[in-house]
C-alpha cells in the first residue's frame, strides 16, 4: 500500500477528479467549470466542484499523482 503524500484534496475531491478522466489540470478545470453551470447551486456536488476547481487553481497540486492514487485506503 502506497504511503499517502500530503494531499490538499479530500478523498471525495480526488474521486471526482479521477472520475472526470481528464488528461491534465487545465482540462479538469474546464470540465469542472462546465459542471458548475449545470448543477443546482444548493447541491452538495456543486459546492464540491467549486471547491475543487478553486484548489486546482490556487494550490500546488500534483495532478498526475492525485489521479493515480487509489482513493480507498
Amino acid at each position: 500500500n502506497m504511503i499517502m503524500m500530503n494531499s490538499v484534496l479530500t478523498v471525495e475531491e480526488r474521486y471526482v477528479l479521477q472520475s472526470l478522466g481528464c488528461k491534465d489540470k487545465a482540462q479538469a478545470r474546464s470540465v469542472l467549470g462546465e459542471m458548475k453551470m449545470m448543477l443546482p447551486v444548493r447541491s452538495d456536488l456543486f459546492s464540491q466542484v467549486v471547491c475543487l476547481s478553486d484548489k486546482l487553481e490556487k494550490e500546488m497540486i500534483d495532478y498526475a499523482y492525485e489521479v493515480s492514487v487509489d482513493g480507498i485506503e
